[in-house]
């Protein structure tokens, strides 16, 4: 193989490597500035009943949690943030399966 055509397969090769290296980056940066968190839309289904696997498969893990009762059978409180504005949309939990649904909550402190 002459040295010509090993500098042209190397330019190519440095090229598909530079073209493969800019999109991953411009994918990944593609959401940022965004506000991380649940929208309101993802949020306006849940339904009561749901289960926690449901939930979480809907939403995604949750910012924060807590149990409160006995430990038998505890309500089981999941709070996700919001993608605008301020507060915390709240989820209650008896029996595993949702009791109540908080679209803004503000008792708890998100530094916590």
């Amino acid at each position: 193989m002459s040295a010509e055509r090993r500098q042209k397969i190397i330019l190519v090769l440095m090229t598909l490597v530079a073209a493969v290296v800019i999109s991953t980056l411009v994918i990944a940066s593609a959401g940022c500035g965004e506000k991380a968190g649940v929208s309101a839309e993802k949020y306006a289904q849940v339904e009561k009943g749901m289960t926690l696997d449901q939930v979480e498969g809907l939403l995604g893990t949750p910012a924060r949690s807590h149990r409160t009762g006995p430990s038998q059978n505890p309500t089981i409180i999941w709070y996700y943030d919001k993608t605008s504005g301020e507060g915390l949309l709240k989820i209650a939990f008896e029996n595993a399966k949702v009791s109540n649904i908080s679209p803004y909550d503000t008792s708890v402190n998100p530094d916590e």
